[in-house]
């Protein structure tokens, strides 16, 4: 049963690997955006709000961070979950800054993201 709400869930991440794994966990039940460049989801961010967008910290183009802050300095309604495999916690604090609403680290737990998934779009 899909949940229609078009561009509802953005993913943004330049390991394919991880754009399959949100399929599977939530592509039967949402509408997904693939994204796999930052300069790309800054390109659809001019064009629309998604609801909720998960979001790589290193990937080529802008980095996560730097599209966090420009999504903070524009007010934009997007909630805003982290997905990294970095281990440091200075990207956690910058994301705090920046008015992150998860902050996942890989490898990821399918129930974590269904349950944030659910709590924003439900």
């Amino acid at each position: 049963m899909k949940d229609y709400h078009e561009e509802s869930i953005v993913v943004v991440d330049d390991d394919q690997g991880i754009l399959d794994s949100f399929d599977v966990m939530l592509g039967d039940d949402y509408a997904l955006t693939m994204v796999d460049d930052g300069n790309k989801v800054l390109q659809l961010l001019h064009q629309r709000s998604p609801r909720l967008l998960f979001l790589d910290i290193k990937m080529p183009g802008m980095n996560g961070l730097e599209i966090l802050k420009w999504i903070q300095d524009k007010k934009l309604a997007t909630k805003v979950v982290i997905v990294t495999a970095l281990p440091q916690d200075q990207y956690e604090e910058m994301a705090q800054q920046y008015g992150v609403y998860r902050y996942l680290r890989k490898p990821l737990d399918v129930d974590e993201v269904e349950d944030i998934t659910r709590a924003v779009l439900h």
